[in-house]
Parts: C-alpha cells; sequence; structure tokens
C-alpha cells in the first residue's frame, strides 16, 4: 500500500492520513495541469467535457487569495474530476447517454460547492456508464474507458472515467457514485484508493440518482490523506462530530483494534501481509458461516428495491426514449417494469431488519477486510454472464447495509500484472475511524 503523503519543499511527507495544504504541495493546479487532464482524457476515453472555464476562474480566485495573504483552505489549488452524472454549474450533465439534455446546470451537487469552497477546483466531467447503470463499465454513449493499467483489462463501472484521471496521474481526486460498487470496484481494477461513505453522510442533492436506497457519492485518490480531508470537506455534518453511532463501535481511549478475514481463503496471503505490521490488532476469522449467509440473503433484497427504483427514476424518460438507452441500460431498465409497490415496501422491511440483524453478525469485530472482487481483475474478451456478479460479491453487500468502505490498492503491479486490492470496512458511521485505521496499513 501506498503511504499517505504530501511534498513539502520538496520532501515527502507522511501525513497520518490528513492532507495538509501548505506551502509547495504534488499535485497544485498549474499550468500544465488542463493540458494533461486533456490529454489523459483523450488517452482513455476518460473525459466528456473540459471545465476550462470554471477551472481558470476558481484558479485565479485561489491566486488572489494567495497574494493578498490569505491563508490557504484546506483543499487550495487541488485539481479534481466530476463523474459525469454529477451536476457542476455552466456545463450539461451527460449521465454517458444519449438521453440527456443539453442544458447546463442551473447550479452544482452540494458535494462540488463544498469541495469549490474548500480551494478544490473541477477540472473535467469523465465518463461513465449510462446513468451509472451496470458494473462493468462496457455501456457508454462516450465509448469505453480505457483501463490505464492495461487497455484489455476491463475499467469495471460505473465511474470508471474518474478512475482513470486519477489512476493516471492526470488529477489526484476525483468524485463518482457508489450504488453497488461503482465506486470501489473501478478503483480495484484501476489501482486507486476508492471510498464509498456509510450511506446518508454525503449529501447527494445535484446527483442523478440509479437507486435513492443504496446511492452514495464516493471519492477516487492516489494518495489516501487527501481522500481523508475531502471526505471531511463533503461530508453532510459539520458539526466537527463524528457522523452517525460509530461511538459504540470504537471506545474512546482504546488503541486495540481487532479485525475480521472470514472471506479470504486459507491460501491468500493479501490479509496477512497488510496486516502484519498493525501494532495491537486481534485478527480473526471466526465470523465466516455469518458472514456467507448474510451475503446471500443481501442479494435479492438489492435486486428488487433497485430494479425496482431504477425504473421509478426513468420511467417518464423511458417512455419516450426507450430506443435511445444503451441496449444493456435499456434492458435492466424494462426488468423493473412490471414490478409492485406493495412488494416493493415489503423489500425495504425487509432491508431495515437485514441492517439491524447485520450488527450482531460480527460480533466484536471493529472492521472487516475483505477482497475487492471476486477473482481478478478480468479482460474484455473474458466477459462472461457471472462477471457483474463477481464484481459486485463484496462490494454490493456494503451499500445495502449502507456501512463505509475503502477499496485499498496493493504495491508489486507491474505491466504484465493485473491489479489487486482489497476492500476495508467499518461499522455504519465509523467513516472516519476507518480511514485512520487505513492510514495505519502497509
Amino acid at each position: 500500500m501506498r503511504r499517505s503523503t504530501q511534498m513539502i519543499d520538496g520532501q515527502s511527507q507522511p501525513t497520518d492520513g490528513q492532507f495538509q495544504p501548505t506551502g509547495r504541495q504534488a499535485h497544485r493546479m498549474d499550468a500544465h495541469t488542463l493540458a494533461e487532464v486533456e490529454r489523459a482524457g483523450a488517452q482513455f476515453n476518460a473525459v466528456t467535457a473540459m471545465t476550462v472555464d470554471r477551472a481558470e476562474a476558481l484558479d485565479a480566485e485561489s491566486s488572489e487569495r494567495r497574494d493578498s495573504g490569505q491563508p490557504p483552505r484546506r483543499l487550495e489549488g487541488i485539481p479534481f474530476a466530476i463523474k459525469d452524472v454529477i451536476d457542476l454549474v455552466g456545463y450539461p450533465t451527460t449521465m454517458g447517454s444519449d438521453v440527456r439534455s443539453e442544458e447546463p446546470a442551473a447550479a452544482s451537487a452540494t458535494v462540488v460547492t463544498r469541495l469549490e469552497e474548500a480551494g478544490a477546483i473541477p477540472v473535467a466531467k469523465t465518463n461513465c456508464q449510462e446513468y451509472s447503470y451496470g458494473i462493468l463499465g462496457d455501456e457508454s454513449a462516450f465509448g469505453r474507458v480505457v483501463n490505464t493499467v492495461d487497455p484489455a483489462l476491463c475499467t469495471a463501472g460505473s465511474s470508471s472515467g474518474s478512475a482513470a484521471l486519477v489512476a493516471a496521474g492526470a488529477v489526484p481526486l476525483a468524485l463518482g457514485t457508489d450504488t453497488a460498487g461503482s465506486v470501489r470496484v473501478p478503483a480495484a481494477c484501476q489501482g486507486v484508493f476508492g471510498f464509498k461513505p456509510s450511506f446518508g453522510v454525503v449529501p447527494v442533492n445535484g446527483v442523478f440518482p440509479l437507486s435513492p436506497a443504496f446511492d452514495t457519492v464516493g471519492l477516487f485518490a492516489s494518495d489516501l490523506g487527501l481522500l481523508t480531508t475531502a471526505f471531511e470537506v463533503i461530508r453532510e455534518d459539520d458539526s466537527g462530530e463524528a457522523t452517525g453511532s460509530s461511538a459504540a463501535f470504537f471506545p474512546a481511549g482504546s488503541g486495540e483494534r481487532t479485525i475480521d478475514v472470514s472471506l479470504f481463503a486459507d491460501d491468500d496471503d493479501r490479509a496477512r501481509d497488510l496486516l502484519m505490521t498493525v501494532p495491537d490488532l486481534t485478527i480473526t476469522s471466526a465470523n465466516g458461516p455469518g458472514l456467507v449467509e448474510l451475503l446471500d440473503d443481501l442479494a435479492p433484497i438489492y435486486d428488487f428495491i433497485r430494479l425496482y427504483e431504477a425504473f421509478d427514476v426513468h420511467r417518464d424518460l423511458f417512455a419516450e426514449h426507450a430506443a435511445n438507452y444503451q441496449p444493456g441500460v435499456a434492458k435492466k431498465l424494462e426488468a423493473g417494469r412490471g414490478l409492485g409497490e406493495a412488494e416493493y415496501r415489503m423489500q425495504l422491511k425487509a432491508l431495515a431488519e437485514l441492517r439491524e440483524r447485520a450488527l450482531t453478525v460480527f460480533g466484536a469485530a471493529d472492521f472487516l477486510l475483505t477482497p475487492a472482487i471476486d477473482g481478478p481483475v478480468i479482460r474484455w474478451d473474458e466477459l462472461a454472464a457471472d462477471s457483474a456478479a463477481k464484481f459486485m460479491r463484496y462490494s454490493m453487500p456494503f451499500n445495502v447495509l449502507g456501512w463505509p468502505a475503502l477499496t485499498i490498492p496493493l504495491p508489486g503491479v507491474g505491466t504484465s500484472e493485473r491489479p489487486r486490492a482489497v476492500q476495508l470496512v467499518g461499522r455504519p458511521g465509523g467513516d472516519r475511524e476507518l480511514l485512520a485505521f487505513a492510514s495505519r496499513l502497509g
């Protein structure tokens, strides 16, 4: 795992999970940033629109603040990219689709506004699976995003363009959305950090929905400290207190943690290698049967609610423009047409009961460590009927539960190797604790 660092006076300094913008920094907006984003966007088919006017205006504002002696904001001058289902004022939101309005957004999504207010600068809108509906990243009106590690490898979706710009080093930070793994899986396939916060912690105003019961806005980053700071900026609660109920699971003053690795096979060394240097850590694999049973129980609930809600979101658009949707997306939308509201309400009740039950499954474990995806990153020419299920096997459950989860890229990936990653999962509302613990790994 890459350690979290920043550049100060030309030297790399550890940040222990916090990005501290000061002095000379890596990745600060400069004259070459927009050109590099445009180059990478073309090379990897990752950009739907360069946001040059907005970027230049905010960069000028940042320079004026600096020249007038004002202290730097938390993300001063940091360029970021925006998945093109998230509104940026003055630019159309394309949804990766031919079924879209060409009118520019009248206002930015709340998450974009918060990043800008912290000094970050939007430089591009990014290519994505049409309307975020699909984990493979194989259907966009703009064509597939190219995997930065190996063009033959699947990028996954739906936030594949945001992952690619970060993986290419064009931007250090990008926004995506995650309904069943659409941040974490592309991050795993392209070798970057990908974070899905607890459900409801980050506002979704100005973000086109897929399935509101599970939708979250997530973050990609090349640096865990930067990701942590960006999360603090966009999170819903601005009071300075931890969001949610994490205090019950993380007693004050206790440095000891327990992590469950039940979902790794006995011969899988990824968990052992990542955790071996962490002090005060108890590693357990006692919850395997309960975990597997829980994962199996989650899938039918997710499938019904997602199909119902996605069709409901698209009902009017689909009635008028069904022929203009990508074929696979249209097929998924059609599958939700006949689902009834009464059954939907029953599934929502089952979801609430499952979330309560899940809190007891893991006993005293503070975190889970799981594979990021089921098996290696697949090639485009290896896509099969079960490929989507394999990608979502370990990501989708934590959308259903609403728990925070972080994809952690593992070192050792060369040009002939496929990316390797794991997923670290925390309790609901334990986002800060999860990110702080992740900073100790590697």
